[in-house]
């Protein structure tokens, strides 16, 4: 049941993205379709990282990864031209600069300061990437891939979730996020060009999703991250759910790196 709980964290993620787009297109400006959704799933992922991580100052981390994450987000609704995220970089620089300051402020004998350095700055890579799902929306007027991308994510974190080894499952998440992208391109009535390539890029959202489960999921069961897996008071199953938050923020806000790179290169 503990691996359902971050595909239904993700699906949630998933209906507020759509949701937003809706509100934000129709009710404010193009711009801000996708960003409340995008600020949600920054969040989310910027309170679930610290404790996937086992960050010695969680809060602290949360809040440079919330921070940088709505100043990512902001710059690309305020982007006036292409490719809307000239600011992401600079953004990863200071989040590197703040890392290490963090750091230091434990001390020059602190414990994994590497590894906590190493953490953080993926994180921010990856909160930052929960912005490219509005460049994305900015980049074309056609959003029939935004919708296969985010569908097929969806499905195949789903067949990751699936109680079989990952042998099976991640072969299943790709072939999962291939049927279902076809499947939905299918309903929108797209042309044989269209269905080929949203079956690549369901495939591709597959991989991510099979990839985030091998890689993050490892972290989530290893022995550094097993007093906060073991317990059942009201402390750990809090920082559970923090963990299994991330892992469905996850590949919802890397997806919208796919999604927008997909975008530009296939030109639809």
């Amino acid at each position: 049941m503990l691996r359902w709980m971050r595909v239904v964290i993700a699906l949630c993620l998933t209906l507020v993205l759509g949701v937003s787009t809706v509100l934000g297109e129709h009710l404010f400006k193009p711009s801000l379709a996708f960003a409340p959704g995008a600020v949600l799933v920054m969040l989310v992922f910027a309170y679930g990282w610290p404790r996937l991580t086992d960050s010695p100052q969680p809060r602290a981390t949360s809040i440079m990864l919330a921070l940088l994450g709505l100043a990512g987000i902001s710059a690309t609704v305020l982007a006036e031209a292409e490719p809307f995220l000239e600011w992401l970089p600079t953004l990863v620089g200071v989040g590197l600069l703040w890392a290490f300051v963090q750091n230091l402020a434990r001390g020059v004998g602190a414990t994994h300061a590497t590894a906590n350095v190493a953490a953080q700055v993926a994180g921010l890579a990856i909160t930052l990437s929960s912005a490219t799902w509005i460049a994305t929306f900015r980049l074309t007027p056609d959003h029939g891939m935004i919708l296969v991308g985010l569908v097929a994510v969806v499905l195949a974190l789903a067949a990751t979730a699936l109680p079989w080894p990952a042998r099976y499952t991640s072969p299943l998440a790709i072939a999962a996020g291939a049927a279902s992208g076809l499947i939905v391109a299918l309903v929108l009535g797209e042309a044989v060009a269209g269905l080929v390539l949203a079956a690549v890029l369901g495939g591709i959202m597959g991989v991510l999703a099979a990839a985030v489960d091998r890689l993050l999921g490892l972290v989530a069961r290893s022995k550094y991250q097993a007093r906060a897996l073991a317990d059942a008071t009201r402390r750990d199953k809090a920082r559970l759910f923090a963990v299994h938050a991330s892992l469905g923020a996850a590949p919802i806000a890397l997806g919208g790196v796919i999604v927008y790179v997909f975008t530009r290169v296939a030109g639809v």
